[in-house]
């Protein structure tokens, strides 16, 4: 019986002298919180456009993942490849926004890992940031472009042929008659 209580002494002590010597890994969540959330904006269609998203993590944390999503009508589509802290699309994207005077909304989430004390897996938070909408205008024409197109509308083209075309054979005859009596 001695030597049991020798050894489970021994025993707390070692236990003691471990949990006092390893010091504890706790993370603190609340340090992990978005500090830029992504801004909504209005392009140009055929533009290009980038969302960002930063956060401020806990020093324990040895990994972040990012994912960013866009909103439809029956809930959220996962953006395949956009797990990166910016978002790029472009004209070429099957997720640009394509229709114009439309918009589309994006959002991330943000996945913060830290180490279990076992090493058997991972503790972990998620974040989502706010929606930013990304709203797509017609791009609005130039003046020469206004121009041009007033000329090429199908009733300015027929008064353009009338004018250059058909004009001068009615104005042939009366220059014909004005210049015999004169």
């Amino acid at each position: 019986m001695e030597h049991t209580k020798k050894w489970l002494a021994l025993l707390l002590t070692v236990a003691l002298a471990l949990s006092l010597a390893l010091p504890v890994m706790a993370v603190d969540w609340d340090e992990f919180r978005i500090t830029k959330h992504p801004k909504s904006l209005t392009i140009i269609h055929g533009e290009s456009f980038t969302l960002s998203v930063e956060v401020s993590l806990p020093a324990s944390v040895v990994d972040v993942a990012y994912q960013w999503y866009w909103r439809s009508g029956s809930g959220s589509i996962n953006i395949q490849g956009a797990t990166e802290p910016t978002l790029q699309r472009g004209p070429g994207d099957p997720l640009y926004p394509i229709a114009i005077e439309a918009y589309r909304e994006y959002f991330c989430e943000i996945t913060a890992y830290e180490k279990d004390d076992d090493d058997n897996g991972h503790l972990s938070k998620k974040l989502t940031s706010g929606s930013a909408r990304v709203t797509v205008n017609k791009k609005e024409p130039t003046f020469w472009e206004n121009l041009l197109g007033f000329f090429f509308t199908p009733i300015a083209g027929f008064a353009m042929f009338f004018m250059m075309f058909v004009m001068p054979f009615l104005a042939a005859p009366y220059l014909w008659i004005k210049g015999l009596f004169n």
